[in-house]
């Protein structure tokens, strides 16, 4: 029963279905795939249609006002009727706001309330509001549309980061996947050497060319490789579930690769042409960290200036001019209707002025808080650039050395096993032979895999995309 669950598991992972696409699957496809539907990538995507909305809300401050108030006296020594109406329309020009209504008033007034009745068709008044001092550089209206402009901006990197992130953590599971494929071959190779030399090792046995016990040698020798092949196939498996996180169908859900599609390393090693310093100012122009941490400390500076602003006294000119329409219902001798013009300045002093001062000193605080994670920032990109050129310099001395060592461990194997057909070693030092060319092999593929994992890494040091935001094909 057991064996029939591991069956249907292996039948499960690398058995080809109708719809898989049986070609050698390439890292670009992966990425691909991954850019199109990964879910941390689609929910940062939601942040910027979230920015975008935070955007048309803050234009929405400049929205035009329609204000009606209607009153009616029904009862008292005084009846009368008043309709008022206004519009207002709030301005990016110096915080000015222009202002247009109609209002009718009709009854009775006492005297001292004489200017609430109007002539018969109403009257119609524009005006405009001026400030000259708070308010006039900037205010909240303005400052809250500046920052949802920058918070977009912001947005926009934050998906940019991701998008790094994930190109480099697709590139490494493809990969390691790669890197478990070669793995499995290596092993099953080992197994095949050690299974087909096992009968003419039991002949020349019977034939007393041979101890007996080396046949025993060689069943050992086989099922070590067999157990070998057991985890390199546990390790495909596990690298493949770990490759279809990033590797997606059409409909956005993750798809196993089989061992059909397994391709083997690229011959040609990645180069990088870029030396330190050219390296260093790459990753100082296009990394989203540092754009991110410059809009949101523009966004605090523009909070800054708000605040120091509003903590002086705001002086607002204000222009109007009315006219009455219709006859005066108190001239039954039909005088020409009311003109009036309006000039007005209001003052508004804030005394202790503690709400703008303490805004400001928080605003100030976020600009230098800011100041020093981009500061940090920067010197973690530095070392990361440092690092990332010290680990390909390494990697490629390393992948040539165990490339050398391979060399020299299969023709020490090949020596090896001529000597023990001629009968002059034993097969133990055959298998130690063996399994020193095999590990040889790993040690090549693995280097090779640190080469082209370091150099995903480096590709996202720098904010290089192998797949640029306008490059991705949508689901």
């Amino acid at each position: 029963m057991k064996n029939t669950n591991w069956l249907c598991l292996m039948a499960l992972i690398f058995s080809t279905s109708v719809s898989a696409e049986q070609q050698t699957l390439a890292l670009d496809t992966v990425v691909n795939s991954a850019l199109q539907a990964f879910p941390s990538l689609l929910a940062t995507e939601q942040r910027i249609t979230a920015a975008e909305g935070e955007y048309t809300a803050a234009e929405g401050g400049f929205d035009t006002l329609l204000k009606s108030q209607n009153r009616w006296s029904i009862a008292g020594l005084y009846e009368n009727q008043n309709n008022d109406v206004v519009l207002e329309q709030p301005t990016q020009f110096g915080g000015t706001t222009f202002f247009g209504g109609w209002r009718r008033g009709s009854g009775k007034y006492p005297d001292y309330e004489g200017k609430s009745l109007t002539a018969d068709d109403g009257e119609v008044r524009i005006g405009v509001n001026i400030p000259l001092w708070r308010n006039r550089d900037i205010d909240r209206r303005r400052a809250t549309l500046k920052q949802a402009d920058i918070g977009q901006s912001i947005a926009n990197h934050e998906y940019d980061q991701m998008l790094l992130d994930v190109q480099r953590q697709a590139a490494h599971r493809y990969w390691d996947w790669v890197l478990a494929g070669q793995r499995l071959r290596i092993a099953e190779q080992m197994l095949n050497i050690a299974e087909q030399r096992n009968n003419a090792i039991q002949q020349r046995a019977q034939a007393g060319e041979i101890a007996q016990f080396e046949v025993l040698d060689n069943q050992r020798a086989i099922i070590e490789r067999r157990e070998r092949q057991v985890a390199a196939k546990r390790l495909l498996e596990q690298s493949a579930i770990q490759l279809s996180l990033y590797w997606r169908d059409k409909h956005g859900e993750p798809q196993l690769p089989t061992i059909e599609q397994l391709p083997s390393f690229p011959a040609e090693q990645p180069k990088i042409t870029e030396s330190y310093d050219e390296a260093v100012n790459i990753a100082m122009h296009q990394r989203p960290e540092l754009k991110r941490l410059t809009a949101q400390s523009e966004q605090q500076k523009t909070e800054l200036e708000l605040q120091e602003n509003q903590a002086n006294p705001a002086v607002d000119l204000s222009v109007s001019t009315a006219q009455d329409l219709g006859e005066n219902p108190n001239d039954k001798i039909n005088k020409p209707n009311r003109n009036e013009l309006y000039v007005g300045v209001n003052i508004d002093i804030p005394l202790q002025r503690r709400v703008a001062t303490g805004r400001a000193q928080v605003a100030s605080a976020n600009v230098q808080r800011l100041k020093w994670e981009t500061q940090a920032i920067e010197n973690r990109i530095t070392a990361e650039v440092k690092d990332v050129l010290s680990q390909l310099t390494a990697t490629q001395k390393r992948l040539a050395l165990s490339q050398e060592q391979q060399q020299a461990a299969q023709k020490l194997e090949e020596g090896e096993r001529e000597r023990f057909d001629l009968g002059d070693s034993t097969l133990l030092v055959v298998n130690l032979r063996e399994i020193a060319h095999g590990d040889a092999q790993l040690q090549v593929v693995e280097s090779t895999n640190n080469l082209f994992k370091a150099h995903a890494d480096y590709q996202a040091i720098l904010a290089k995309f192998a797949i640029k935001p306008e490059q991705i094909q949508k689901l």
